[in-house]
Parts: structure tokens; sequence; C-alpha cells
């Protein structure tokens, strides 16, 4: 599957002083629920959300979307953010429930409780001599109702704590739910959540979108994918624009499940992270304990953090160049790999996926997040879409990498900017040329097009192989074809794009001796 740049008829264009010229702002567009408290109309397309906690009112501080911002705007405040809010459908929302039971405590201790996020939303409870079941469960519905942003409220009867979600619909369903500690004559039981039913309707949500790009979207797992496949899969190669986007959403279930949310999708304009989901007698939910749809909005405000001029990305990458501190086209071929995101908690020893599993997932399209060597905090992990096999099924990696999406992207978009800029108005002949007049024939629109492929080289995008032999590689296979009868020229090529380095594979063997 080839990335194709279609020109319009009348942007076949001239490149005699090339402009380095490579879009426009990343833009982030979050796609989730409101709750009612929420001021926003659903379905309807909000534009450059700041860092404001705007969010809160829109949305409603205890909604999905709210969250998706809030938690993207703590790694990213520069990027521009859209949000689609919907409406809960007539449909139901997820419970769990903590149960505290025995006649009372012995003695006094803590217990403390997560419900979705281990950073967020974690409630320590000071247990004291004598306290009873229900006591304790007033105790932590007071905590749950005193945090505002909790996507939950909570009801006790008599020690037994029912948690329900805010929104309506399945992803609730994953949640986490976690204790940890003991106090003597108390037992703590979770039942996980689960019951969540009824997602809104997706299908004319983008209807708002009209033919604004955005770069990345944020896409709760448990809604229908296929919306956004769509979306994005017609923007791949549309003609006379580039529109090209990735969708970012972030899941935890199974293996089996989980490799079967990406591995049928084949896309290069989606990525999947999955995560496992645990169940424990102390802990049910995903191993990485924080809401998926928060790990996906902070993936995306990370990757839009990256791919930003200028920004500043410092503590996204590990590396200590100078020039790998900040964000821009360049970019696009730092590895994702070891990215660190130190606002998730950590995953505790035990838990997530094994080293087969990872393989089996990276095998079928599922990215994955996990500790970093010392266990002190998350990295992501090699970052790869859902594209996996080309039109005739064969297996195909030409866009199994983000990084290789992002490339391409970059460099399609360079292309197509500058021939626009430069040869907007023109003559094209398959004669001489004027000096002085705005006129272009093959050779000319061939060594324009050259020129765009040796600034891709330098430093300022680093996207293509420099030296020799990738530019005769490169200009053995442009074709420039011109068609006078409808004043077109057609171009075709190959671009040898960097890569990164994802293995070392080194052979150590023994010696007793010099000689």
């Amino acid at each position: 599957m080839a990335q194709n740049v279609n020109f319009p008829d009348t942007s076949i264009v001239k490149l005699p002083a090339q402009q380095e010229v490579l879009n426009s702002d990343h833009k982030v567009l979050f796609v989730g629920q409101k709750v009612a408290a929420g001021t926003a109309t659903s379905g309807t397309l909000y534009t450059e959300i700041g860092n404001d906690n705007s969010w809160n009112t829109l949305f409603g501080a205890k909604s999905m979307l709210a969250g998706m911002m809030r938690s993207a705007r703590e790694e990213n405040g520069v990027t521009r953010f859209d949000a689609i809010p919907l409406d809960d459908a007539t449909g139901t929302p997820a419970t769990a429930t903590v149960a505290f039971s025995g006649t009372s405590a012995a003695a006094s201790g803590t217990i403390t409780i997560s419900v979705g996020s281990v950073v967020n939303h974690s409630y320590e409870l000071t247990i004291a001599v004598s306290a009873t079941p229900t006591t304790i469960g007033d105790a932590l519905v007071a905590a749950i109702t005193a945090d505002t942003n909790a996507p939950f409220s909570a009801v006790n009867t008599t020690g037994s704590v029912v948690i329900t979600a805010a929104n309506d619909g399945t992803e609730a369903n994953s949640f986490l739910l976690k204790y940890t500690g003991t106090v003597a004559g108390i037992t703590t039981t979770l039942t996980g959540w689960s019951g969540g039913a009824t997602n809104p309707t997706l299908t004319t949500v983008f209807a708002v979108i009209g033919e604004e790009r955005y770069q990345t979207i944020v896409w709760p797992a448990s809604y229908d994918i296929t919306v956004v496949k769509t979306l994005l899969g017609n923007r791949w190669n549309v003609s006379g624009s580039i529109q090209d986007g990735v969708c970012i959403r972030f899941l935890s279930d199974s293996l089996a499940n989980v490799k079967l949310s990406a591995n049928t999708l084949n896309s290069q304009s989606i990525t999947t992270f999955g995560d496992k989901a645990e169940n424990q007698t102390a802990y049910k939910g995903p191993s990485c304990g924080e809401l998926n749809y928060i790990k996906a909005s902070k993936i995306a405000a990370i990757r839009a953090l990256r791919l930003t001029a200028d920004a500043q990305i410092s503590k996204y990458v590990i590396t200590i160049a100078a020039k790998d501190q900040f964000g821009g086209p360049s970019i696009a071929t730092l590895p994702y790999a070891n990215t660190p995101i130190n606002s998730l908690p950590v995953i505790s020893i035990g838990m997530g996926w094994t080293r087969t599993e990872i393989e089996e997932l990276k095998n079928n399209g599922v990215s994955v997040i996990g500790n970093n060597r010392g266990n002190t905090g998350i990295i992501i992990g090699e970052t790869i879409t859902s594209y996996l096999t080309d039109s005739a099924s064969n297996p195909d990696i030409t866009y199994k990498y983000l990084n290789y999406v992002d490339t391409i992207s970059n460099v399609a978009e360079y292309f197509y900017n500058n021939a626009i800029n430069d040869f907007k108005q023109t003559r094209l002949t398959t004669g001489s040329l004027r000096q002085g007049f705005d006129i272009n024939n093959q050779k000319s629109i061939f060594a324009a097009f050259v020129g765009y492929y040796q600034a891709l080289t330098g430093e300022v995008y680093l996207l293509l192989q420099d030296g020799e032999d990738a530019l005769n590689f490169f200009k053995s296979n442009l074709s420039v074809v011109i068609d006078m009868s409808v004043g077109k020229a057609t171009i075709s090529c190959k671009v040898p794009i960097i890569t990164q380095l994802r293995t070392i594979v080194a052979t150590v063997q023994v010696a007793f001796d010099l000689e």
C-alpha cells in the first residue's frame, strides 16, 4: 500500500526557490461521553479547548470526556485540542462493589481502595478500633463523594458499597478496583466492574468535522472502531489534499481478546494499546492501574507534542542529544520505544504481559506499555499499527510501525505543500524554458522533486536517508510524465526513509588466550 499524493489539476508546480513548508499545527480530536451536568451539546464539535479546566463545565467534571482532556493536558499544554461530546445512550452504567464485613475492627489500621485509577482515585481509609463495616463503608462513600473528578459515585448499605459509573455504556466494565491493607476483624471483598451496556450511536459522529484534518484521534476502546477505520481509511490517499491521521485507543482484556481487537483491522491508521486484565482477590482490572481512556489520551498527547515544532519534549525522551529535546518533523523518526510516562502507575511484579505474550501481541498489531528495567516508571514499548498485510494479503511491514506512518505522512505533506506553493500558477511545456517567465517542463519538475528529497534529508526534517547512494536511488525511481492535453504531470517515486534501531544481536564467545 503506497502513500500516494494526488495533486489537483491546478496545482502542478515548479520549485525554483524551494520553500521548506510542512504544515500545519498538530491537532488532536477527543471523542467521548459527557454527563448531564455538562453544558455542551451532544454531537457538536468544540474547538481549541484551552488548558483552563473548561472541560469540567462543558462536559461535566465526572465525565469520560473531561477525564480524557484533563489527563492529556497534564502532558501537553501546547497542542490544539478539539472534542466531540456525546450524550449517554439509553443504556446502563457499570457497577462494582466493595464489601466490608465482620463485627468490628479489632485494631486500628488503614485500608486503601483504588477505583479506576491508582494515581487519581485512591482513597485511604483510617480505621479506628471498633469501627464497624457500616462506618467504614460510610467513610469510603464520603471520600468518593469528595472527589469531584471521580467518574463514578457510591452508595453504602451496611458496609456494602456499590459504585456506579458516571456514564452509561461498556467502557467502565474494564475499570480498576483494588484494595491494599488489612485490619483485624474486617474483611474486604471486591466484586469487579460489570453490567455496563449500550454505547452512544456513532454512525454520524464525524459529520461535524467536515474537511478538518486531525493528525490524532483519541477513541474509547469500547466504541465501534470501524467508524474511525472508515474515516481515516478514506483520508489516507484523499485526492487534492493531505488528510491522513492516526487513531489511538487503549483496552484491557485477555490475550486472545486483545489480539482479536486489532488483527482484523489491517489499518495503518489505527494504533491499539493493550493491557492485561487481572482478576485477583485484591485487584481487578488493567495491570497498569489507570483508566484505559486516560492512558490513550496521555499517549496521544505525547505523540502530538513530539510532532509539534519546537515543543519542549525532554521529559519524554531518554536520549541526551540536544536537538532531540524539541519536537518537530525530525522526531517522527525517533523511536517511540522507551518513552517515559511518569504520570502512570507502575505495574506490580507478577502482573502484566509476559515477554512471550508481548511478542505475540506485536505480531497481531497491538502495542504495549510496561515498567522500565528498574520497575520505577512506565515506558512505551515498540509502537505499531494494525497494518499487517498488503492488498493481496501478503505480510507487509511498510506501515507496521507508527514511526513509519509518521515519517511517510510528513514526507507526503512536505512534497504536497511545496508543490502547491511553488507551482500554483505556471505554464507547462515539453520544450525549452524561458527566463523571466513562469514555465516548467519535465526536467524542471524532476529537479524540483530532487530538491524536495534533499531538503528532507537535512537536520530540519531528518526523514529520508542522506548520501550519494540514497540520492541516486531516489533519482532512479523518480518518474515525471507530462500530458500536455490536460496540463498534467504524473509523478511517482520511492523514498528511502530513516528507520529506528530496534534490535541488537551480539555474539559473545569465551577465549582463554590472546592468540
